[in-house]
């Protein structure tokens, strides 16, 4: 996808529908057609106004995931084996020269579900501030109304997903349907990374993070998970930076 609106990571563009002529003596003109960005003004500590274009986080987010997802895959391809005994019999174990590839492996994961998990959350509370105006009722151990920002606070990323977003976006809920699984796994392996039990540590199961890690061909699952989830939510109006990536990343 290419336009001239600049970098896909910008949070807000559009375009002029008429000229705009210079505010003050001096100051910039616009033609019709250029574009139009949310940008932020602050100062420095020297004092300075300093601004710039705002960037979509949910768009870094998800660009994080997918660039340590391809780095993952290619330093998974640099891991050998070797025959080892076992007190079960022969088994392999990873090369002594490939642990450094290993451990850059296991932190490229770590790093790609993080964000991954940290795409959807940002979706959610930016859907949440951006078009809920009054909140709704959710229904816990009794019902209670909570506020736009009560509901970013207080409810899981799960319940936002599965409860909110469906009426802030005006679609149904993907609860039990195509993308629910793949967010699933994804929740699994990121609550295990932020979490980290010893069980993970040690490694003494297949169900164990590290095993998880190791055993996946592909680590761009996580971040498709994502873009599965993003994608039910925005089928009529998907984001330039979700088709940027999701065309780049041929997903």
């Amino acid at each position: 996808m290419k336009d001239n609106l600049g970098d896909y990571r910008i949070a807000a563009v559009s375009t002029l529908s008429e000229d705009i002529p210079e505010a003050y003596p001096g100051g910039p003109s616009h033609k019709a057609g250029s574009p139009v960005y949310q940008s932020s003004l602050v100062r420095n500590q020297n004092g300075e106004l300093v601004s710039f274009i705002l960037p979509s986080s949910t768009a870094m987010a998800l660009n994080q995931s997918l660039k340590a997802s391809n780095r993952a895959n290619e330093l998974r391809k640099l891991i050998t084996y070797k025959s080892s005994p076992t007190p079960e019999g022969t088994g392999l174990a990873v090369s002594s020269e490939c642990h450094e590839s290993l451990f850059d492996y296991f932190e490229e994961c770590m790093v790609a579900v993080t964000f991954a998990y940290q795409t959807l959350e940002l979706f959610c509370n930016h859907s949440i501030s951006r078009h809920m105006k009054e909140g709704m009722e959710i229904k816990r151990k009794k019902r209670e109304f909570l506020s736009p920002s009560e509901l970013e606070r207080q409810l899981s990323t799960e319940e936002k997903l599965s409860i909110v977003l469906p009426k802030v976006l005006k679609t149904s809920t993907p609860k039990g349907k195509r993308p629910w699984e793949p967010y699933k796994k994804l929740k699994v392996a990121r609550d295990a990374t932020i979490h980290m039990k010893y069980s993970d540590q040690q490694v003494l199961n297949s169900d164990t993070l590290y095993f998880q890690f190791l055993n996946n061909s592909d680590i761009t699952i996580y971040p498709l998970a994502s873009i599965q989830m993003l994608s039910w939510f925005t089928k009529e109006h998907s984001p330039r930076w979700l088709e940027k990536l999701s065309s780049e990343y041929g997903i």
